[in-house]
């Protein structure tokens, strides 16, 4: 541990509503691990001593807490492949393949997806244009709680992954977030909140994605998308169904109250869009929790 870095335990076991930190760093340059717990979706308030603050975001929940949570490092158990490949007689086939999450997209295969030496798991499309690679939890019921728990927009689902761009960006679109459906267009899903780059929109920044009730909001960022560089993106839904969306820590968007139990799929995708090129994507893990009961 760097001795800039602050390690606090909760050693009574009870989940960490919320937690103060003065610091005279900019709050900017504060960061909080994915893995922080707390029964709330409040977040870490940092204050810097010439007075301004941050709202920081924390992920998961403590035992004993009132909120359930799922966290998933990529590649730690199997590679996610598509669904005939997990559900193979060959045990060769199935057993290096993930048990909670599949890959769809155009020309997608089980082999699209590879260890990433530096940890992770590396997505790679076929190299046609409108090829891709989309992640999602197992469709198969009672796989994986990842699907047969719902996240449902009134249950403050708190949802974030770890991803890096490839080597080349152009001629491409990456998206992550929740969604009804597996694709990235925009007017598809009448409810969604999630993160979408294409080279050539919006000046090649995220954009963050909402949509309630069939009406569409795209938020563009300051977040330009640059080559290979890891971003972390996270959506939390607090107790009103209102959506917060966040890159690395900043807030991009505050939404209205979504639209009432709508449950939601997590998605992670890179496709390549106007140029056959094979495009990439690494994925490092996620993590999704929301109120118990």
């Amino acid at each position: 541990m760097s001795a800039d870095t602050l390690r606090i335990r909760n050693a009574g076991g009870r989940a960490l509503r919320r937690l103060y930190l003065w610091t005279s760093a900019n709050a900017s340059d504060v960061e909080t691990s994915p893995y922080l717990t707390g029964s709330a979706t409040e977040g870490v308030l940092v204050t810097t001593l010439d007075g301004s603050s941050q709202q920081m975001p924390v992920a998961g929940v403590a035992p004993g807490g009132d909120r359930v949570s799922l966290s998933w490092t990529a590649g730690a158990e199997g590679k996610p492949g598509i669904n005939a490949d997990f559900v193979s007689a060959t045990e060769s086939v199935n057993t290096v393949t993930n048990r909670h999450f599949e890959i769809l997209g155009t020309n997608a295969s089980s082999d699209d997806v590879t260890y990433n030496a530096e940890g992770g798991i590396t997505f790679t499309t076929d190299g046609a244009d409108g090829d891709g690679v989309i992640m999602l939890p197992h469709l198969d019921a009672n796989q994986s709680p990842w699907t047969t728990w719902t996240w449902g927009t009134d249950k403050s689902v708190v949802y974030e992954c770890l991803i890096e761009t490839g080597a080349a960006i152009t001629n491409s679109i990456v998206w992550a977030g929740l969604k009804l459906t597996n694709t990235d267009v925009v007017a598809t899903d009448d409810d969604q909140a999630f993160f979408r780059y294409e080279n050539g929109v919006s000046s090649g920044v995220w954009v963050a994605v909402t949509s309630i009730g069939g009406t569409d909001t795209s938020t563009v960022s300051t977040v330009t998308v640059a080559v290979s560089t890891k971003y972390r993106l996270r959506i939390a839904i607090d107790s009103s169904r209102i959506a917060r969306l966040y890159i690395n820590g900043a807030l991009i968007v505050t939404t209205a109250a979504l639209t009432d139990t709508v449950d939601l799929i997590p998605y992670i995708a890179v496709e390549a869009d106007g140029a056959a090129e094979a495009k990439t994507l690494t994925v490092y893990g996620a993590a999704i929790s929301r109120a118990a009961g």
